[in-house]
Parts: structure tokens; C-alpha cells; sequence
């Protein structure tokens, strides 16, 4: 076989290997994300449903404040709750229109959510009438308490739901990308071996022949003698392998991205919810093991809807980023910061001795917030409000600690006098006392 013809073999099969991984491997991306997309979809779904469960929340009280003062103000919260929850349950049908079940616990919920309003706004008329005891007596008929209670419990086994497909999906990303890794690995042993193969055919077949040709030539020119060279460089083979490293490099560089994105947010590139209470948790274990206790931050951004919609998600946008980088700047390295909602952040704050090192921190953080930030030409004041749940103090257990701390910055929120609140055990009484 002539030197021609091998090296146009030799040439068409490295061509046909170049695409056919590249098509390989762009077919095994496509797949993974396309397990990542449900992956991101099931947490969509489980931010909505928070947030209806909230808007919910913001009825409630913008009606019970209306109720007891008769401030027609209080019922701004009512109506933005009741425009905010509906469109979160729009979209909580539209992500959960390939399933069945719950599109028809939806449904449930839509008809309870329908009869809390209508008694919400009996109430409401009533006020406006002067008919307070019409309006008394509908609040102690407790329907209201009782339909709220239902709509959590239905929430509640919506949640479940998606919890539990959350982990389904979670457990295939991580398969397909362990699949993945595995093919990457065998790819680069199949390509390695190529290499050294087409090393030894190029260098046997063309350089070697190459070298001595070049050697003779010069060494004629010269009138020495020749002589057979045994060693030839190699700088094109060089060039070829290390293209073929690259290639997998970034195949490899691409699966580590997608994912970091599983487990982060794309504004921020802070952590995301996903393994918050896994973080937690391991955390509070630490914290009994070292006899040290641990903290929560709630903190949400005040009056933050407002800027959206005055100025455009843009500048929202880069509120919620320059708020990261400055909350980064606050804490300490171990510390962790994780974004749970739209404008809602969680700080785990790990390995305190004292409440007044907690304290210091809340300090810190707050002041991160006292210089504004520049938006299309005005200067924005950044306002927070912190909730602090502290652990074993307040619980041991990561869900209520959060729930806990959510509390603490509600009661922030509340009150107008300060920026932070510290949980107490009285706040939930305070917290159910309307419902009463």
C-alpha cells in the first residue's frame, strides 16, 4: 500500500471520528439538560406555590388590618395579594399541565382559594358599610380560619407532590451525568490510544523518512557521508494531541457547569434552595458534636415590588446582585448564602459561641445596606429586613429553624423601628392570634 493512500485513510478516519464525537457528545449535552430543565421546572413550581401561599397571607392581613382600623391603606396589601396570587396560580397551572393529579388538586385549590376571597371581601363590605357586627360576627364564624386551613393542607400534598418528583428528577440528572463522566473517561482513553497509534504511523511512515531524506540531502550538499538518524521530532503530533485534550477539556469543563447550575442561581451565582436544609442540617449535627451553636438570616428587601415596577426588572436585577456581592463582603468565608425566592435570601451562619458574635454579624450586614446604589442615574437605598433564628436555642430542626427565622423577619417587617428581629417563642402566638 502506497504512503499516499495510508495517509488518506488515515486522515478520513480521524475526520470521521472528530464529527462523529462531536455529534456524540452533543447529543449526550442535549440530554442532560434536558434533565436539568425538569430539574429547574420542579423548583419553579415549588417557588410559585410558596409565593400563592403567601399572596394568600398578604390578603389576610390587609383585610384584618382593614377590619380593625378602618384605614382604607390596609387595603392595598389586600389587592395586591389577591392580583399576586392569581397569577401565581396561573402559572402553577400552566407548569403542571402534563399532570393530571395536579391540575386537579389545582383545581381544589382554586375553589377554596374562591371562597376565602368571597368571605374576605364580605368582610370588607361590610366595613365599608358601617356594618362592623355584620363583619365581626363573619370573622368569628371562623369559616375564613377554616378555609385557610384547607387551602395549606392542599398545598401541603401539592408540595409533597413535587418534592417527590423533585427527587425522581434529581436522581436522573445525577445518573445521566455519572453516565456521562463515564463516557467522557472512556472517550479520552480511546482517544489517547489513537494518538499514540497515528504517533507511531506518522513517525515510522513520514517523519523518520522525512528527517533521514533532509539529513542526506544537506549531508550530500556537503560532500559527508551519510548516516541513518534515529531520532525525529515530533512537534505535529504534539499539536494533534493536544487538540484532542483540549476537545475533551471542554466537554468535561461544560458537564462541571451545568452542574454548578443545578445547585445555583443564575442572577446571583449564590446557592440556591435545592440543598439549603441538607446544609442545614449537617450544620445543627456539627453544632452538637462541638457544642457551638448556629444561625439563620431571613432577610428580604423592603419595598422591593415596587422598584421592579417603577423601574423595570433591569434594575431589579442589579439590586439582587449588588445586594449578593455585599452580603458576601459581610460574612465570613464559611458562612453560606443561599437565594430562595425573588427577593428572599438565607444566611447560615455556622460555629458561633456567643449571641453577641450573631449580633455583630446582623450589624455588619445592615450596614452593607446604609450606601445606595446608583440606578439609571438616581441613587437606590437598599433596605433589608432580617429575621435571626438561632439553633439548638430556638430548634434543632432545619425546617422550622428557617421557619422560624422567616417568622422573626416578618416581625422586622412589621415593626418600623428596627431592621432585624431576633425569633421568640411569643411571636407564633402573635402569629396566630388573628386566626383565632
Amino acid at each position: 500500500m502506497s504512503m499516499r493512500l495510508k495517509l488518506k485513510l488515515l486522515i478520513s478516519f480521524l475526520f470521521i471520528t472528530a464529527i462523529g464525537n462531536s455529534l456524540f457528545f452533543f447529543q449526550l449535552t442535549s440530554f442532560e439538560e434536558g434533565k436539568l430543565f425538569w430539574v429547574n421546572h420542579t423548583h419553579n413550581v415549588l417557588h410559585h406555590s410558596d409565593r400563592f401561599l403567601s399572596s394568600l397571607k398578604d390578603t389576610e392581613t390587609g383585610q384584618r388590618g382593614y377590619l380593625l382600623t378602618n384605614d382604607a391603606s390596609y387595603l392595598q396589601p389586600y389587592y395586591a395579594g389577591i392580583t399576586d396570587s392569581i397569577t401565581h396560580f396561573k402559572k402553577l397551572k400552566l407548569l403542571t399541565k402534563d399532570n393530571p393529579q395536579q391540575q386537579e388538586r389545582l383545581d381544589l385549590i382554586h375553589k377554596m382559594a374562591e371562597s376565602k376571597f368571597s368571605e374576605l371581601r364580605q368582610t370588607i363590605e361590610f366595613v365599608k358599610v358601617n356594618n362592623n357586627i355584620e363583619a365581626l360576627a363573619l370573622v368569628k364564624a371562623n369559616k375564613g380560619k377554616q378555609y385557610m386551613d384547607s387551602l395549606r393542607r392542599l398545598l401541603t400534598n401539592f408540595n409533597n407532590e413535587e418534592r417527590l418528583l423533585l427527587e425522581q428528577r434529581k436522581g436522573d440528572y445525577k445518573a445521566s451525568r455519572a453516565k456521562i463522566e463515564t463516557l467522557i473517561l472512556v472517550q479520552l482513553l480511546f482517544f489517547c490510544f489513537l494518538a499514540v497509534f497515528v504517533l507511531l504511523f506518522l513517525n515510522k511512515n513520514l517523519f523518520q523518512p522525512l528527517k533521514i531524506l533532509l539529513d542526506s540531502t544537506k549531508k550530500t550538499e556537503e560532500g559527508k557521508a551519510l548516516s541513518i538518524v534515529d531520532v525525529v521530532p515530533n512537534d505535529e503530533m504534539g499539536y494533534l494531541l493536544s487538540s484532542f485534550y483540549t476537545m475533551s477539556e471542554k466537554v468535561y469543563e461544560r458537564t462541571k457547569v451545568l452542574g454548578h447550575k443545578a445547585f445555583h442561581d443564575d442572577l446571583t451565582g449564590l446557592k440556591n434552595r435545592s440543598k439549603m436544609n441538607e446544609e442545614i442540617e449537617h450544620a445543627i449535627n456539627h453544632s452538637k458534636e462541638s457544642n457551638t451553636k448556629l444561625a439563620i438570616f431571613f432577610i428580604d428587601l423592603n419595598d422591593f415590588k415596587v422598584l421592579n415596577d417603577t423601574f423595570g426588572h433591569e434594575s431589579g436585577d442589579m439590586i439582587l446582585k449588588e445586594v449578593a456581592v455585599r452580603l458576601k463582603a459581610a460574612l465570613r468565608s464559611d458562612d453560606s448564602i443561599f437565594r430562595v425566592g425573588g427577593d428572599e435570601f438565607v444566611v447560615l451562619i455556622k460555629d458561633v459561641k456567643a449571641i453577641t458574635e450573631i449580633q455583630y454579624i446582623v450589624a455588619k450586614v445592615l450596614k452593607t445596606t446604609e450606601s445606595p446604589v446608583m440606578i439609571q442615574g438616581q441613587q437606590m437605598k437598599i433596605s433589608l429586613s432580617l429575621g435571626v433564628a438561632v439553633s439548638p436555642d430556638d430548634s434543632i430542626n432545619s425546617f422550622d429553624i428557617v421557619k422560624f427565622a422567616d417568622i422573626a423577619m416578618y416581625e422586622a417587617k412589621r415593626n418600623k423601628d428596627t431592621h432585624f428581629k431576633f425569633y421568640d417563642s411569643s411571636m407564633l402566638k402573635r402569629l396566630s392570634d388573628p386566626k383565632q
